[in-house]
């Protein structure tokens, strides 16, 4: 049976007093609720390995809005927080294949055009592979959690401690010089 406001008359006390500035009393709600959180999440996903970031993501974006709760029962609340957060990176996911899906068309059309052969799909391939080596320290880690571990930017940015804006300026950076190592590579 999922808590109500009746099972925890704490849950208001605890909501005013971090939207009171004791932003300390918010782990009281993460403590509550978190793992009802995290069984709803691994539910809708199928994917418990996945659930960590999502859940997490619902407990900022409930942090961010906690100014909203109004006195609702506070375990729906986070549970309709956890939909929403669910909804997004099902939303995310399938934008970001649907990328990768024209990037590989636009690909396959260039090399194709170019008369190309799969040697040459081979050798940028490898050039890659060789520019993603000389990649250090921060850049080569958000490379390898973003397109080897698959984390959203927001997942990233925990993992490395950053915000998401100088996360996603990080990904950019390392995007551009991987693609000026590849085509400097494949020039000579």
């Amino acid at each position: 049976m999922k808590p109500t406001s009746t099972d925890h008359p704490a849950d208001e006390q605890l909501v005013r007093r971090v939207l009171a500035g004791e932003s300390e009393v918010f782990a009281q709600i993460v403590d509550r609720y978190g793992s009802d959180i995290w069984r709803l999440m691994a539910g809708m996903l199928g994917d418990p390995n996945r659930c960590e970031n999502l859940v997490q993501q619902c407990f900022v974006n409930a942090y961010e809005h906690l100014h909203q709760h109004a006195g609702r029962d506070l375990g729906a609340w986070l549970r309709s927080i956890a939909r929403n957060v669910f909804r997004e990176e099902m939303r995310r996911s399938s934008r970001e294949s649907q990328r990768m899906v024209l990037y590989r068309e636009y690909l396959d059309v260039q090399y194709s055009d170019d008369g190309r052969a799969a040697s040459e799909q081979e050798r940028l391939a490898s050039a890659l592979m060789a520019c993603r080596q000389g990649l250090a320290g921060a850049a080569a880690t958000a490379v390898a959690l973003r397109y080897e571990d698959g984390l959203a930017i927001e997942g990233v940015a925990a993992r490395l401690g950053r915000s998401v804006a100088a996360t996603k300026q990080l990904l950019f950076r390392a995007r551009a010089a991987l693609r000026a190592c590849v085509e400097s590579s494949l020039s000579d």
